[in-house]
């Protein structure tokens, strides 16, 4: 997996090859809508501490792009699967804290059970991020003001946009070159 860093105005058809960010085909790339959020990942550290205060914290620091990437149909139906499969994560993480609460409060004797039941609430999503995430869809590394910095699955498209992209600061830097020799 190697990391691309593409400006955020150039994410779209226009500016992008047909190439597909998860498998790298050339054939049958279609360009769908996709968006990104990043977050200082450090914030993590604090979690455990006062989980309240760092998902506020998360909220003011996130910073959020959009736009369009170069898919094949079987590249685009594993995107929508990683964030349906990650977003459901969240939705058991709550069914299995509100259940285990409603379970075992009140009751001295299972104690032990309401942890664990915790315990597994919190590994849902961690599990469901390794299995249907990480490595599998592009991630958002980083995004600033002008850039994201994303992790592709696919090394032929992420060679294939690094080339496009130096292709197109060359271009655009030619013609100040010959203004400046003449």
């Amino acid at each position: 997996m190697r990391q691309v860093v593409i400006p955020k105005n150039e994410l779209s058809e226009f500016d992008l090859p047909r190439v597909c960010v998860i498998t790298g085909q050339t054939e049958g790339i279609t360009f769908q809508p996709v968006k990104f959020a990043y977050y200082p990942r450090w914030l993590l550290i604090f979690a455990p501490l006062a989980a309240v205060i760092v998902l506020l914290i998360a909220a003011l620091l996130t910073k959020r792009a959009q736009g369009t990437l170069p898919f094949s149909e079987e590249g685009w139906a594993q995107w929508k699967r990683a964030k349906l499969v990650y977003g459901l994560s969240f939705l058991g993480t709550i069914a299995v804290l509100f259940g285990s609460i409603f379970t075992f409060a009140g009751n001295a004797r299972t104690g032990g059970y309401l942890m664990v039941a915790v315990l597994v609430a919190v590994l849902i999503p961690v599990v469901a991020y390794f299995v249907a995430v990480k490595g599998k869809v592009p991630q958002a590394l980083r995004i600033d003001d002008r850039n994201i910095t994303l992790r592709l699955p696919s090394d032929e498209a992420a060679s294939a946009i690094l080339r496009h992209l130096q292709a197109g600061q060359l271009s655009r830097a030619m013609p100040a070159r010959e203004m400046r020799s003449a």
